[in-house]
Parts: structure tokens; C-alpha cells; sequence
């Protein structure tokens, strides 16, 4: 297992959701169902949203939190979205949502066991709003996705 900082984690962090959003939007090009196209518009800003606050989040750290090295191989961005590419022309709504769910999760599992590892209260503070932000961003994906059938 390799070592990363903090800054490192967050870089990729960022990233999968800036990947997750051009995901999202290329699938908006790709359907002609009115349903699809609203949902990936939904995740796509869903996923700007959670890039955008993981800027924000990393912009007011302390420079000694985003220094800390934390055990945590980052891998490419296409394995940790390799489920997330089952895309066909006939995807559903409720595809869509799952995929949204995955990468939610892959982050939640990801930011949790960073938290379970931190030695510093600063690091373990950040882990745990990052870990917060997910799920509540993650609540939002599912509300949405429920008042889809309203569409």
C-alpha cells in the first residue's frame, strides 16, 4: 500500500466527481428519453455540486492538515467508476441513479476508513464533514430519484 497526502486524497476525490459530472452529461447527449436526460442533468450538477465543495473544503485547510500522508493508493478514476460505464442507449432512470449511488458510496467507504486511520484532530474533523457531505449529498440523489416518477 502506497501513502498519499491529504491534499493527494482530495485532488482525486475532486477529480472522480469532475468525471462522474462529464459522465453524466455526455449521457444527456446520448438519450432521446425526456426522463433520462432530466436525471443526468440532476447527477451532473449533484456531482459539480460535491467537486465544487471539495474545492472549497480544501482551499480553507491548514496547510499541515493537507500535508498529512495517510496510507491510500489512489488508482485511475476509470476503476473507481469501472461499474458506472455500463451505459447503453436504452438506460434508465433508475440505472442512472444506481450509478450516482456507487460513486457516493466508493467516496462514504473511502472517507470513512481515512477517518478510522487519522491521527490528528484535524484530519479526522475534515474526514468526518467529508464523510457528512456524501451522505447528505447521497439523501439528496435518493429524494430526487423518488420524485422522478412525478416527471
Amino acid at each position: 500500500m502506497s501513502y498519499s497526502t491529504v491534499k493527494d486524497i482530495l485532488t482525486y476525490s475532486r477529480q472522480l466527481h469532475q468525471h462522474a459530472r462529464n459522465l453524466f452529461e455526455q449521457l444527456r447527449d446520448q438519450t432521446q428519453k425526456e426522463r433520462v436526460d432530466m436525471m443526468c442533468h440532476l447527477l451532473a450538477e449533484h456531482e459539480n455540486t460535491l467537486a465544487e465543495s471539495v474545492t472549497r473544503i480544501e482551499e480553507n485547510l491548514q496547510q499541515k492538515v493537507l500535508d498529512e500522508w495517510h496510507q491510500f493508493e489512489p488508482g485511475s478514476i476509470s476503476e473507481a467508476l469501472a461499474e458506472c460505464v455500463k451505459i447503453h442507449p436504452d438506460i434508465s432512470v433508475d440505472e442512472l441513479v444506481a450509478m450516482a449511488l456507487r460513486i457516493d458510496d466508493y467516496l462514504i467507504d473511502l472517507y470513512s476508513q481515512m477517518l478510522s486511520e487519522s491521527t490528528s484532530d484535524g484530519s479526522r474533523l475534515l474526514f468526518s464533514s467529508m464523510v457528512e457531505l456524501e451522505k447528505s449529498e447521497k439523501m439528496r440523489t435518493v429524494r430526487a430519484a423518488l420524485s422522478a416518477d412525478d416527471w
